[in-house]
């Protein structure tokens, strides 16, 4: 009898495994059946300027060489994204292929929409939840308006970005520190997601071995950083590199380049078109704009972090038995790419999109929709209202009442405020929530 017992356990085991395996493949069944359908139905242009850019700065590869790209004056990107141009300059292999399929580009660029989505639901036990969620994400106009519509990049440095943030949770240290650093020479907007990988990885300074792992993945990011710059280090042209970056900021010295955010609010009855006649350096009292924005940024994210702290302090310093819930660590992780966007002048509209993956996270641990709904709604009106792609020059409607700037930041200013409530509000910890284990 034990022996039959026995057999029925492992045959059942057996049969779950079976059930697990063909749920899995229909979990990848469905992620490529909905790339490629994107991919044949994707939009065909993206915003004019930023097309254009793409476009310019490919023929002047394709004419000059990778290396001579930062001789064009108008190239202000960091060199990752530069090598995905020169890869599609490889591919089309003309002038002309080059200027025919530019709307290719996005092709690639969806991969990380997906991978990022994918992330977003790794802290989702049940498979079919998971399809779910993706889902839900993936057809989140906002979440892929930057990449199918605007034809912009910034999915590829949210997901290298979020991923150091997911690697970071499961302490793989070596992993965590190589993607921030991939994320930052995608874009320095990338900064968003510092402060939390830091923190989380904080307590690996406390142990010999966590030290020996910080140290092999600075090495490593080291290695991959000078094998990103190589061309520019063989040409001679690596200042051109670092012109980049301290010119990056200061180049739209603005009060807002496209973004509705708290300076669509200071700074009242003021037109889209109008902050472009302002500079951030003006002065209020012996404050400029910048030096205001940076405080108050400044400030919010010392406010943002803050319950962690604490959990650090407690655990390794006070040596208490504390648990810290993983849905606390994406609404750290959404109020740092918000503030940053929010407070900060010089800001895009586009800034905010790292905060879109975050909430997702947070509302799939947690199953508390209504901050991404929030957060989705803002960032997609802001977007549209800008890149205009439902309905083109269309003065009554991009006037509208949903567009006006005011609005939009007072939806992004709720949004801030409701995720510091949910950050502070005390509650019980239950059973099956998921906590960090650092």
């Amino acid at each position: 009898m034990k022996f039959v017992k026995i057999n029925i356990v492992f045959l059942d085991l057996y049969n779950d495994g079976m059930q697990i395996d063909k749920q899995r493949k229909r979990w990848y069944v469905l992620i490529i059946t909905l790339y490629v359908a994107y991919v044949f139905t994707m939009h065909k242009w993206g915003h004019q300027g930023d097309m254009m850019f793409w476009l310019n700065w490919s023929r002047y590869i394709y004419e000059h060489g990778f290396s001579n790209i930062y001789d064009n004056k108008e190239c202000n990107y960091l060199p990752a994204y530069l090598y995905v141009l020169w890869g599609h300059v490889k591919l089309q292999g003309n002038a002309i292929d080059i200027g025919d399929n530019l709307y290719t580009i996005k092709f690639f660029t969806l991969i990380f929409d997906f991978a990022a989505a994918i992330l977003a639901v790794r802290f989702v036990k049940n498979i079919e939840d998971k399809s779910f969620y993706f889902l839900l994400l993936m057809f989140n106009v906002a979440f892929i308006y930057n990449t199918v519509f605007w034809g912009q990049v910034d999915a590829i440095f949210t997901f290298f970005g979020f991923a150091a943030l997911i690697f970071a949770i499961e302490q793989r240290v070596i992993w965590s520190i190589l993607f921030a650093v991939i994320a930052l020479n995608f874009k320095l907007q990338a900064i968003v997601f510092l402060p939390i990988i830091g923190l989380l990885l904080l307590p690996h300074f406390f142990f010999k071995n966590g030290i020996k792992k910080i140290i092999t993945g600075l090495m490593l990011a080291i290695v991959f950083q000078i094998f990103i710059l190589m061309p520019f280090i063989l040409s001679g042209k690596l200042y051109q590199v670092g012109g980049v970056i301290t010119n990056s900021v200061g180049f739209y010295p603005y009060p807002t380049v496209g973004a509705f955010n708290a300076w669509s609010l200071f700074l009242p009855n003021v037109s889209i078109e109008g902050m472009y006649e302002l500079n951030d350096n003006t002065l209020v009292g012996f404050l400029s704009y910048k030096t205001i924005g940076q405080l108050l940024f400044l400030l919010s994210i010392i406010i943002a972090i803050l319950p962690f702290c604490i959990y650090l302090w407690k655990k390794y310093i006070q040596h208490q038995i504390v648990y810290f819930p993983l849905k606390n660590i994406f609404i750290i992780a959404a109020l740092t790419a918000l503030n940053f966007y929010f407070f900060n002048t010089e800001m895009h509209e586009r800034y905010a999109h790292p905060a879109i993956i975050s909430l997702a996270a947070y509302a799939f641990i947690s199953k508390k929709f209504y901050p991404l709904l929030l957060g989705s709604l803002a960032y997609f009106l802001n977007m549209e209202r800008i890149c205009w792609y439902l309905n083109l020059h269309n003065d009554t409607y991009m006037n509208g009442l949903i567009f006006k700037p005011r609005l939009i930041a007072g939806l992004y200013l709720i949004l801030i405020f409701v995720l510091y409530i949910l950050l502070y509000r005390k509650e019980r910890i239950k059973e099956d929530e998921p906590v960090l284990k650092v």
